[in-house]
């Protein structure tokens, strides 16, 4: 039997914010934008490209990304600030922040599972901010292709084409370019699709 979807909202909020994030709002799939150029961004700025199963070339293209949600009625956008880190202690930010990341994705992944155990079978999640954190090495570059956490392993909105910037002001919410990363200002968001 399908849960009510209210009464999913509510757990799923209950959820996130239990782990951190301070935002989570519908979007209509519709207004998530899709942009062929993200692409770019991943293969000539990121030192993951073709080093992470979950990054490009493997992840979704964008047209698979356009396709895709097409299938889905429903979405949240679920935001991350700065202030999650501070959980993490005094250390310096780029020491941190690899394992924020693993235990930001982790939580989400247990959304997409509870929406999947409470009827909505087509619920999926895009990893969170940049390149899959979950091993030390990924299989990727030693040529293997089969990922060894699938069953959690998620591609990041901007690995699938998503354009982050837009897609986050499509809801009425500010995201701006950082020149230097502040942890107090810092945002972040990732997408749960639902059916």
């Amino acid at each position: 039997m399908v849960k009510k979807l209210d009464k999913l909202e509510d757990e799923l909020k209950k959820m996130a914010f239990k782990d951190g994030a301070d935002i989570i709002t519908h979007i209509d799939p519709k207004g998530i934008v899709v942009g062929n150029w993200v692409r770019l961004k991943c293969q000539y700025g990121c030192p993951s490209y073709a080093k992470k199963l979950s990054c490009p070339p493997y992840s979704p293209s964008p047209e698979d990304t356009r396709q895709i949600l097409k299938e889905y009625s429903k979405a949240y956008l679920l935001g991350y600030t700065g202030s999650i880190f501070k959980k993490y202690g005094t250390e310096q930010f780029d020491k941190i922040f690899p394992q924020a990341l693993k235990d930001i994705r982790k939580s989400v992944f247990e959304l997409e599972k509870h929406a999947f155990l409470s009827g909505y079978y087509k619920s999926f999640t895009y990893g969170f901010c940049g390149p899959c954190t979950m091993c030390e090495q990924c299989v990727a570059e030693e040529g293997v292709l089969t990922c060894e956490n699938a069953k959690e392993s998620r591609p990041s909105m901007e690995a699938a084409g998503i354009d982050v910037f837009k897609t986050v002001r499509n809801t009425g919410l500010e995201l701006e370019v950082q020149n230097e990363i502040d942890p107090d200002k810092l945002r972040m968001f990732t997408l749960l699709l639902l059916e």
